[in-house]
């Protein structure tokens, strides 16, 4: 693939289809331009690269075949483009990635060859320790079946890893570094300068020992380095987990330390995952062999990393500093599936031949906006149920016996509630159904709640109250974390507290034979503001307080579950005051709790879902722009909101022995009245 026909820009559906064809369409043309870059070398039984391939290792230097030092070319090429990286400040020594910001560093393999720490570990023997401070010609003599383990817990990683690579790095005066490499390509005319960077430990969704990432900038129809110093690169590529993304070098988002026009690209690096990423944003990545997937992010504050250039010679020397890299076992623990230790840069794909799976990387990455759409997004589900899912499948793979069980029951519970409440839930469509024109004008009230919210959020966050308490906590990730869920969460209470009522009164006067249109049942809902807000702040305040204690979480959950009929109560019985709409919810909820709970989470669940897996489709699947798919599950989540509050109105009402009436069938579409869209009462 050229990189000058690299064009920038989403990838359509057209395209990913396209991409899925190019591994068959290609396989030739990629087999002759590798022939053209590296050395013959023998396949390594057993190792394969970053996508499951079988891979030919470095070739090693003979007398026939002697390294070949680097010129002063290559030097000068390496030097005009070393990058420098930049990566999250770390709140505190120990702070976990992402939102601690990043605590490790690149640093050279020194770190963990010729130290009595690391172990040397034969997997194919039980995991036999056969050696410990290895050097790098050492290292070179063993086989596959080996693994560098590091001390500690990848999968319960604390704070040891961090530690270990400080102690470490002050002990041995390490700097950090980048491993460089010059590969000409004679038959095409091509040239790919690549950096490498060693990680020690990989503290993302996926957790492993050692990482191994890198970048390359290229050139097309040079006749070699000295063609290349004078020359400006086509184009350049950012590794990214299995793949990577291109830019052209004239593209507008690569960003230079010594300013426009630099040379010295800026590297953003993924907290704890250390993909390579050309801006400050998050994004929704894939981990290794599409797996260990969830949000990369790179935000500001940041902490600039320069890098000195360890420039790698070949072919390789069996008994030189370059030794490591003819090693062909696992850098850190062997481990199941994605926490498996990784391979070195010479096992790569990318090492092997730089430009032959290049049509597999992407011209952009998909970006996860900041707070300011409605309701739950398809790239916050994503970011959130990513990392959860990622925990859950570490604790399945270290505690199998007690996780399966765990997940079956719930799975049980969940299946038995959905039995439970599908009756309801179909009653609520079936309601929604004869009034939906009622009900989506009432749900459309999010809309002006969330555009207000997100002025004030940018307000408060930016400019107010929110921005001191920020600056006075040091501008840290948390604080601002903590002001966007402050704000987001007043938004939601928000919604619920001004559209909620507001539903339960149509259902009221509907069900008590009147003619509603949308301003009526806001109207009529808001005479009641005083005694729910007073049952709201009292619910608000008891609930809350035992999430001061650790173990206070189920106590909040079960007075939360108690009173969440407040609204319904005082909505019906119009005589009720705030305290009294409490006791009575909680009377009728009594003896019901586990059934109260269930539905509830279960009508919620089946309201909100539709509209994050079709956003999420949009995002991965159609690769719609993320401002369009968070749209989507935004106009999704007004629309089948009021279904929630229908459902719980329902069961409400069941239990209190006086069931709404609902006609199966939907009736005529109800037309506009004078002060709105309104419903003729039931028949």
């Amino acid at each position: 693939m050229s990189v000058r026909r690299l064009i920038p820009g989403s990838l359509t559906i057209v395209t990913v289809f396209l991409i899925l064809l190019t591994p068959v369409a290609g396989l030739l043309p990629a087999a002759r331009a590798a022939a053209a870059v590296t050395v013959e070398s023998t396949p390594v039984p057993g190792v394969t690269d970053e996508t499951g391939m079988p891979v030919r290792g470095p070739m090693a230097a003979t007398a026939d075949n002697p390294t070949v030092p680097t010129s002063d070319a290559e030097k000068q090429l390496v030097a005009k483009y070393l990058p420098v990286i930049y990566v999250r400040e770390q709140e505190s020594p120990c702070a976990a990635p992402p939102e601690g910001g990043e605590g490790y560093r690149p640093l050279p393999v020194e770190l963990v060859l010729g130290n009595e720490a690391v172990q040397l570990k034969d997997g194919a023997q039980g995991d036999t320790v056969l050696a410990s401070g290895v050097t790098a010609p050492q290292l070179a003599t063993y086989g596959p079946s080996t693994y560098l383990d590091f001390p500690g817990d990848p999968r319960n990683p604390g704070c040891t890893f961090m530690t270990d690579e400080r102690r470490w790095t002050a002990e041995h005066n390490l700097q950090n570094t980048t491993y460089a490499r010059v590969v000409y390509d004679a038959e095409h005319h091509r040239l790919a300068l690549q950096y490498w960077f060693f990680w020690y430990f990989n503290e993302w969704n996926n957790l492993h020992e050692a990482d191994w990432e890198m970048i390359q900038i290229m050139w097309d129809d040079v006749s070699g380095v000295d063609q290349a110093l004078t020359t400006e690169p086509s184009a350049t590529g950012f590794s990214q987990h299995s793949a990577g993304e291109l830019a052209l070098w004239t593209d507008p988002k690569l960003e230079f330390d010594d300013g426009p026009g630099g040379t010295h690209l800026k590297i953003f690096s993924g907290a704890g995952s250390h993909a390579s990423f050309y801006a400050q944003r998050t994004f929704l990545q894939w981990g290794e062999n599409n797996s260990g997937f969830g949000c990369d992010t790179t935000f500001a504050p940041s902490v600039r990393v320069p890098v000195v250039a360890s420039i790698v010679e070949e072919p390789i020397d069996p008994n030189g500093q370059f030794a490591w890299l003819l090693y062909p076992g696992r850098w850190g623990e062997r481990a199941p599936s994605v926490f498996n230790g990784v391979h070195g840069p010479g096992y790569n794909s990318r090492w092997i031949d730089p430009w032959r799976k290049l049509d597999r990387w992407n011209s952009s990455n998909i970006v996860v906006p900041e707070p300011g759409t409605i309701g739950v997004t398809a790239t916050q589900a994503f970011c959130n149920l990513s990392r959860s899912g990622s925990q859950l499948l570490i604790q399945a793979k270290l505690h199998p016996w007690i996780v399966t069980p765990v997940i079956a029951v719930v799975v049980a519970v969940f299946a038995l509630a959905y039995r439970r409440a599908r009756r309801i839930f179909r009653r609520a469509i079936a309601y929604y159904r004869r009034f939906w024109r009622l009900f989506m004008g009432i749900g459309l009230m999010a809309l002006p709640i969330g555009v207000v919210f997100n002025v004030i959020q940018t307000l408060v966050i930016n400019v107010g109250p929110l921005r001191f308490m920020d600056n006075w906590m040091g501008d840290t990730a948390g604080a601002r974390l903590s002001s966007v869920l402050a704000v987001g969460s007043i938004q939601q209470l928000a919604m619920l507290a001004i559209i909620g009522p507001a539903i339960v009164q149509a259902i009221a006067d509907l069900h008590h034979g009147k003619t509603v249109s949308v301003r009526s049942a806001y109207a009529h809902a808001l005479r009641r503001w005083k005694p729910l807000v007073v049952a709201g702040a009292i619910a608000i305040l008891l609930a809350g307080i035992p999430l001061l204690t650790v173990i206070g979480l189920p106590v909040t959950v079960w007075l939360a579950i108690r009173w969440q009929f407040f609204g319904q109560v005082l909505i019906f019985d119009r005589d009720c005051n705030g305290p009294d709409a409490l006791t009575r919810s909680a009377r009728l909820v009594k003896g019901r709790w586990w059934r109260a709970m269930l539905g509830s989470l279960i009508f919620d669940l089946l309201a909100t879902t539709p509209g994050v897996i079709i956003g999420f489709g949009l995002l991965t699947v159609g690769r719609t722009a993320v401002g369009f798919a968070n749209g989507v599950s935004s106009v999704l989540y007004v629309v089948l909101m009021p279904l929630s509050v229908i459902a719980l109105t329902i069961l409400f009402l069941d239990w209190r022995g006086d069931p709404l009436q609902v006609d199966p069938e939907p009736l005529p579409l109800p037309g506009p009245a004078e002060d709105g869209i309104a419903a003729p009462a039931p028949a």
